[in-house]
């Protein structure tokens, strides 16, 4: 990585935590909510069937144990709850409550209203510009993340066992024969 890749990936990574951070205090303080939280009944909106723990944790990109938490978090407060696939009756998954969807919509305009005092000072021309110059570069790197994934699971050439060395007699048994 040149120096400046790591510039500009060091300062996406800022500008993303900063935002994130931000829009997290605001929705402790005013719902008692986390942006981690919200996320979760975000991903649950777009399924009307629900999603399994794994979907879920695949949809939010991170690992299964940290879902687990959330959703029992959630399901404990009433906001999504948990049922029993109909596909297969030994998967369950979560669904959004009618109470999920209320604050959802709630915590949606939260969010809105934090991006916008946070953006206030940005020109609309700066934004509409960075925008598509970001989606380019999400559809650049997200092709080379499937390459190099592509890379990564071919299929690996089986490396041959050693030629198997003739068999040694024990001391004791070659001494005997002499």
């Amino acid at each position: 990585m040149n120096e400046d890749e790591t510039k500009l990936w060091l300062r996406l990574l800022g500008c993303s935590s900063q935002i994130a951070r931000e829009i997290n205090r605001r929705l402790r303080d005013r719902f008692e909510y986390s942006l981690a939280r919200l996320h979760v009944l975000e991903a649950l909106s777009a399924s009307k069937r629900g999603m399994a723990l794994n979907h879920l944790a695949n949809a939010l990109m991170v690992p299964q144990s940290n879902v687990t938490a959330l959703v029992n978090e959630l399901v404990k407060i009433g906001h999504i709850k948990r049922v029993t696939a109909e596909a297969d009756r030994r998967v369950q998954v979560v669904l959004l409550t009618k109470a999920g969807r209320a604050i959802l919509r709630r915590l949606r305009a939260e969010q809105t209203r934090a991006l916008s005092a946070l953006f206030l000072d940005v020109p609309r021309d700066d934004i509409a510009s960075l925008l598509m110059d970001l989606t380019g570069f999400e559809q650049a790197v997200s092709a080379n993340v499937q390459l190099n994934g592509k890379r990564r699971t071919a299929p690996r050439r089986r490396r041959q066992p050693p030629p198997k060395s003739p068999r040694r007699r024990p001391a004791s048994q070659s001494r005997s024969k002499q």
